[in-house]
């Protein structure tokens, strides 16, 4: 199955504070009346966060004991001083991003896994002539010695992972013209319109672009193809550290019900109602929202919180993230991450 995901953004909203009910929890959080706990979560109208939509929509949330408070993110910094400052509890995140604010003395974990891999891959305009076959990324990365690569902003983690797919392959990386080209529907016009030849892009702009014929995908790294280096989850849920020693109980309760929107996404009695949610919350059209849904679905995590596997794949991660210039270590992986048993409780 191939996989994909995608993040697309929006606007920063301002978080409105949030008064609590006067119960208080066992574990130091306050509750509501109706004793669910109100947390705050960072969402965009993204394939990594569609879950949250689900659970939100059929109230998984509430049978969790949580009450959400949705918040809009725009972008890594702007997402970070919301976590630090409380406006946001939980926000998904990449490693490629998460690294380097940790490196700056912000002290914020990963708990959960959101999805297996990288949430970039790659496109290549149709009418560039490749010749390698499907799946062989270093002839292909051969091949593109001299495109146009388009990235959604210069310096950022799209540009990183295709400086490191030409450099594995043995093309000087410094001497690719990197443009930035923005979110799939601006990458995609930048294609079509000749400024790029490639892109490393998010969904939804993987699966419209090939399946509209203005690209191919002759690799993906969220199948496994491609250097060893960049295999590793791609979005991971974070909280801070004073956050996640305040409120534990949060972390319980939200993997539980994280874990009960999976089960029911994956049962295929729910297909079209899955389907359904993708076209209303993530605004792609049908024939979009069921290529992700048969393509797709296996890019979500198997299990929602850390494993070891995962643990070690994040030193990995960390090992890259180091490669690039973005720490001034290579971060140990034990020491970014809290691990909370699939069933809910504090792991030892």
């Amino acid at each position: 199955m191939r996989f994909g995901k995608f993040t697309s953004t929006i606007a920063l909203a301002a978080a409105a504070a949030i008064s609590l009910a006067a119960c208080g929890g066992s574990d130091g959080t306050a509750q509501n009346a109706d004793g669910t706990i109100t947390v705050q979560i960072g969402r965009a109208p993204a394939f990594p966060q569609f879950p949250l939509y689900v659970a939100e929509q059929k109230g998984f949330f509430t049978d969790g004991g949580l009450k959400p408070d949705f918040i809009g993110i725009k972008s890594g910094p702007e997402q970070t001083a919301a976590q630090v400052s409380g406006q946001l509890d939980i926000v998904d995140n990449v490693p490629g991003n998460l690294l380097p604010i940790i490196d700056k003395g912000t002290d914020i974990k990963a708990f959960t896994v959101t999805t297996k891999a990288s949430q970039f891959d790659i496109i290549v305009d149709k009418d560039y002539p490749l010749t390698a076959k499907e799946g062989d990324w270093k002839t292909t990365m051969k091949e593109l010695e001299g495109a146009k690569v388009g990235v959604i902003a210069r310096g950022t983690g799209a540009e990183d992972i295709a400086r490191t797919l030409f450099s594995e392959a043995g093309v000087d990386p410094d001497k690719q013209a990197y443009i930035a080209t923005g979110l799939p529907s601006t990458t995609m016009a930048a294609m079509q319109n000749g400024q790029i030849d490639m892109a490393l892009t998010i969904e939804p702009g993987i699966t419209q672009a090939v399946a509209s014929g203005l690209a191919v995908e002759p690799f993906s790294l969220r199948a496994g193809q491609g250097p060893a280096e960049l295999m590793w989850p791609g979005v991971v849920g974070t909280v801070t550290s004073q956050f996640a020693k305040d409120n534990p109980e949060v972390l319980q309760r939200y993997v539980s019900v994280m874990n009960k929107t999976l089960t029911w996404m994956r049962d295929p009695a729910n297909k079209d109602e899955v389907i359904s949610l993708m076209e209303k919350t993530l605004s792609v059209p049908s024939d979009t929202a069921q290529d992700l849904y048969n393509n797709s679905l296996d890019n979500y995590a198997d299990h929602v919180a850390l494993t070891d596997d995962d643990i070690k794949q994040l030193n990995v991660a960390a090992q890259w993230v180091h490669s690039v210039g973005k720490t001034s270590k290579v971060f140990d992986a034990e020491d970014f991450t809290i691990k909370v048993d699939e069933s809910g409780q504090s792991a030892p």
